[in-house]
């Protein structure tokens, strides 16, 4: 992505959104997750995004806190920095428990949490039995898209018995409830064709995973998934404008720190698809400087 800042015209775009940054959170020991979420109050940056993984998925061996336990910490620490989790996985994690958290985390950052859900196969769920990890596909889209159901109802304050393949109970209690009403905002991550849909009808914002090696052939696939999310959405008669497009550029084969000119690219390549929120991997410790540059100048720009 060699394209320099100031060739990327990314203002001139038909129909451009309204943009939404955010960066994906390590939290390695208490300092770094909080360093970096303070970091970004000061910058263009929206959202710090942590996902639910047992590990780093890269490196087992590497130190990495509790996702939601930080997401605590974090709602306390920070102001106005938006709070996101992507994802939690519900083909393992039970949704009633998963309705608890995000609305504890709603509570404490005063309204500032998106919930991120998703069924995918990341080797971390082997510490929770292997039976989980080789779960058919399926069986984990079903999960998917029972326990979104479960998560949805509870944070409406839907508080009545619920009965499902994988889901039962009773006697539910979520008061307070969320600060944000009528819930937290829900997105759905997944490429397939009924994650998709899936999201189409109970998602605020559907979030696909980009695969950065072949961007171009990315982009074609992925304009084949948001032509058929247009139609689907036409179908059921709901606003496109009411579902946000989300981008997550989650591989190491994308440098969004080193050159000024890679995410002015990414934007100018997906906006047009209707994608209007973009999410990257962190930056190292040393990278601050390259971190505050696209931060605050690059991501300026590109709002101008």
């Amino acid at each position: 992505m060699g394209t320099s800042l100031h060739d990327c015209d990314c203002g001139t775009i038909t129909g451009m959104p309204d943009l939404s940054f955010g960066v994906y959170v390590l939290p390695r020991d208490p300092e770094h997750g909080q360093d970096l979420a303070l970091r970004m109050e000061d910058t263009e940056f929206d959202t710090a995004w942590i996902g639910d993984t047992l590990g780093d998925w890269r490196q087992r061996s590497s130190p990495l806190l509790d996702p939601w336990i930080t997401l605590g910490a974090l709602a306390t620490e920070t102001d106005n920095l938006e709070l996101g989790m992507m994802v939690t996985n519900l083909a393992w994690r039970d949704p009633v428990h998963i309705a608890r958290f995000a609305m504890t985390v709603d509570q404490l950052s005063n309204g500032r949490f998106i919930l991120g859900l998703g069924c995918g196969q990341v080797d971390d769920q082997l510490m929770v039995g292997r039976s989980t990890y080789e779960m058919p596909a399926k069986e984990r889209v079903d999960r998917l898209e029972e326990g979104t159901a479960v998560i949805d109802r509870l944070l409406r304050q839907d508080t009545s018995d619920f009965t499902g393949t994988f889901t039962q109970y009773e006697n539910a209690a979520m008061a307070p409830g969320c600060v944000q009403r009528p819930r937290l905002p829900i997105a759905l991550a997944g490429n397939g064709p009924r994650i998709t849909k899936m999201a189409a009808r109970v998602a605020d914002t559907w979030n696909a995973w980009i695969d950065i090696t072949d961007v171009d052939e990315f982009r074609r696939q992925i304009s084949e998934r948001t032509a058929m999310l247009d139609d689907y959405l036409a179908e059921i008669g709901r606003d496109p404008a009411t579902l946000t497009r989300s981008l997550l550029a989650l591989d190491e084969a994308f440098d969004a720190w080193s050159d000024p000119g890679a995410v002015p690219a990414l934007v100018e390549k997906f906006a047009p698809l209707g994608f209007s929120e973009f999410i990257f991997y962190p930056p190292e410790p040393r990278d601050w400087k390259k971190f505050l540059k696209v931060g605050v100048d690059v991501l300026e720009a590109i709002r101008s």
